[in-house]
């Protein structure tokens, strides 16, 4: 369960892959007898493109006013929308080094106080649109070729100024933020990607009482700035699944089973979909609890669903495809649409997830908090993974961790640095807070030698372990129950990191680290992975 309180407003339509609440751009920065390097990211509806000036803060104060009414002219002339970015957050904006369920409350519309700041070395001055030419404009996913990215989860509406800077400089996204909420990180990152979230396959009602009683308060989404209750006022029979002649309720989270073939179903939620996606300015759609039922826990509904049952679980995923492949389709397809699978480690499961823009692994690596897979598991949440990878399709690999457990992480690090390919964004969950950990932050490069079309191919029978090399260093994995020692053949720099949690409200991590220790052989324990790196940073 996540935090509840008048000052956290919070989804209730949650399902039992929501347990909690739940870097971006790579811009240099260097300070030299001649001047400061400063860059600027441009995009327009393709690959980033870097103006890279060199030249002393009191001259580049006037290039970003200039570089700013230049390229608005440029880009309103092409036909695209600027957004709204304040002088001041321009000369705000910092580098960066690189949902719960719950009762929901609805808040106060949050006051957005952005402080005027002073010159820092990047400014943002984007803005992209997809194909689709009656779609509104959506924002790029940013490249994770090169790096560790951050794809946080919900944040808080009552964060510090530095920690609204720090979430915009430092993550790629998030999702379900109110409008102004959105405004005020975008104020410092405007190609910050912001996702709306509804359930996938259901419909909130009103918090569980006792075993099952949706007698509490009532479930709510974020529309504007408010939020707002998510069943409406005369629900029809017919958009609902009915199993044993019965509606069927999530006992944990108070949802009810939709039938996503329904017609009259789809047309109310792409309905709303659509005019919330505008009203919140989302880029995109995170539809939550898209898996087969049963594998949510076919006993945590009301009526119980069957615990295996083939023909149920193929109907199913042919309902969760025909769902993607209708989502992909008319004003729709303007916007991301990312499912989240789940674990994805049922063997049974024939849901193929490929029509999608992407999907959260939501339990990426394990099951979570130091509790890991086993070998098989591990191998197909992998496999299931690299194929979407290969496709260029988005993921989300989230884990809830435990902050103080620097293995864990870093066996997830390694995990991720497996499978990461162009879009490819990790997070540690803590809460609603902003998170950060220094491994984010480790100067590994990118990956050399190509996508891997399995996990298989990353395995190395020398060294009896899972390694990747990237151009600036080596990932090494050990997901099995036997200790191996590997003896490298050369010296590398071995990646510790130390301390990592919950940003502080002035936004100041810098006691948190990495230590570089010269190794030419390491042992990796069940369960444990090893970043090294080519030179000691």
């Amino acid at each position: 369960m996540g935090r509840t309180g008048l000052e956290e407003p919070v989804l209730g339509s949650y399902s039992p892959q929501r347990r909690l609440f739940h870097g971006a751009a790579h811009t240099t920065e260097r300070n030299t007898q001649h001047g400061t390097r400063f860059t600027f990211h441009v995009s327009l509806g393709g690959p980033t493109m870097k103006l890279i000036a060199r030249a002393r803060p009191t001259l580049v104060l006037l290039a970003i006013v200039i570089g700013a009414v230049v390229m608005s002219a440029v880009i309103a002339s092409a036909g695209h929308a600027l957004p709204a970015v304040s002088a001041s957050a321009l000369l705000s904006a910092r580098a960066p080094s690189v949902h719960a369920a719950g009762r929901a409350i609805a808040p106060s519309a949050a006051s957005i106080a952005l402080s005027t700041g002073t010159l820092t070395p990047t400014a943002y001055l984007p803005l992209v649109s997809r194909s689709a030419s009656s779609a509104p404009a959506v924002r790029p996913l940013p490249d994770t070729t090169v790096g560790i990215h951050v794809f946080n989860d919900q944040l808080s509406n009552s964060m510090s100024e530095a920690q609204f800077q720090f979430a915009a400089t430092h993550y790629a996204g998030t999702q379900k933020m109110t409008r102004s909420d959105a405004d005020h990180l975008r104020a410092y990152n405007p190609n910050f990607v912001i996702l709306h979230y509804r359930l996938g396959l259901g419909l909130g009602y009103r918090a569980i009482q006792g075993t099952c009683d949706p007698t509490g308060e009532w479930l709510h989404i974020v529309e504007g700035n408010d939020w707002v209750r998510e069943w409406p006022a005369a629900p029809q029979d017919s958009w609902f699944f009915r199993w044993s002649g019965q509606r069927v309720l999530h006992c944990d989270w108070g949802w009810y089973l939709v039938d996503p073939d329904d017609s009259a179903w789809r047309a109310y939620w792409s309905g709303e979909v659509l005019r919330q996606l505008r009203a919140n300015d989302d880029d995109g759609l995170f539809a939550d609890s898209v898996s087969v039922p049963n594998y949510l826990g076919q006993d945590r509904f009301s009526p119980e669903l069957p615990a295996v049952d083939a023909t149920f679980e193929n109907a199913w995923a042919a309902r969760i495809e025909r769902l993607i492949a209708y989502m992909q389709q008319g004003e729709l397809a303007g916007s991301y649409f990312i499912p989240n699978a789940g674990q994805w480690v049922t063997t049974r499961d024939p849901t193929d997830y490929s029509g999608a823009d992407g999907v959260m692994i939501e339990g990426f690596g394990g099951w979570g908090y130091g509790s890991y897979f086993d070998l098989a598991d591990w191998q197909l949440q992998m496999d299931r993974i690299l194929g979407l990878v290969g496709q260029d399709k988005a993921i989300l690999a989230q884990q809830y961790v435990d902050p103080n457990d620097v293995n864990d992480r870093t066996f997830l690090l390694g995990c991720y640095l497996l499978i990461k390919g162009r879009t490819t964004y990790l997070n540690f969950d803590l809460g609603l807070e902003p998170e950060w950990f220094p491994e984010y932050e480790i100067p590994i490069g990118s990956p050399v030698g190509g996508h891997p079309a399995s996990v298989e191919a990353l395995w190395s029978a020398g060294w009896n372990v899972y390694a990747r090399t990237y151009s600036n260093g080596l990932v090494l994995v050990n997901p099995t129950t036997t200790a191996r020692t590997v003896n490298l053949g050369s010296t590398y720099y071995r990646a510790t990191p130390h301390g990592g949690g919950e940003v502080p409200a002035d936004g100041d991590v810098s006691a948190w680290t990495v230590t570089y220790t010269p190794v030419s052989t390491v042992t990796l324990q069940p369960n444990q992975a090893v970043v090294l790196l080519k030179t000691e940073p």
